[in-house]
């Protein structure tokens, strides 16, 4: 019995979608891969953590204070916060990378040398176009080229995900500015 040319395709994509689903079931089976250390990462989320600034020194060797953060409860939210995070704790992450498919403009403006234009012009993509699935589909953002993925790669991952995207996903909360700055 022979098989036509359309045939032949035909049990050549099915194959090709079962072997897929395969992959997939079972890496999702293996549990997620290691992650390489990501020292910039790291790095940021020090010093983002208000509970760490706390007793950090200065320059000139003397060790700042805070006002909030020196009391039982403080003490009591830092062991709070000492628990590792999940992969799936935090919307917008994968692991600890920010995941450029699902992010937040906020989220997306936290990353070294993106601007909140950068960051909504990333969004304002996504939802017009669906999710970048990698590096190479980010570069269709406008700004977007080698030099600015190479800042931020080792602090991304793409998921493929697509989700239902809401106004409030390209909205940056404004910083508030410290007595020093004026």
């Amino acid at each position: 019995m022979s098989l036509r040319a359309d045939q032949k395709a035909l049990v050549f994509f099915a194959a090709v979608a079962v072997l897929g689903a395969g992959v997939r079931v079972l890496r999702a089976a293996g549990g997620p891969p290691p992650s390489a250390p990501q020292p910039a990462l790291d790095r940021q989320i020090r010093s983002s953590d208000s509970a760490l600034q706390s007793g950090r020194k200065r320059k000139d060797g003397r060790r700042t204070t805070s006002r909030k953060g020196t009391g039982a409860a403080a003490q009591a939210d830092t062991g709070r916060r000492s628990r590792s995070v999940g992969p799936l704790d935090r919307r917008g992450y994968v692991g600890n990378r920010l995941d450029l498919d699902i992010a937040t403009a906020a989220q997306i403006d936290s990353l070294p040398g993106v601007t909140p234009l950068m960051a909504r012009r990333i969004v304002t993509d996504r939802m017009s176009r669906g999710p970048f699935l990698s590096a190479d589909g980010l570069r269709r953002v406008v700004g977007v080229g080698s030099k600015f993925l190479k800042g931020i790669d080792t602090l991304i991952t793409f998921s493929g995900t697509f989700v239902q995207a809401s106004p409030s996903d390209t909205i940056i909360p404004k910083r508030r500015r410290g007595r020093g700055n004026k």
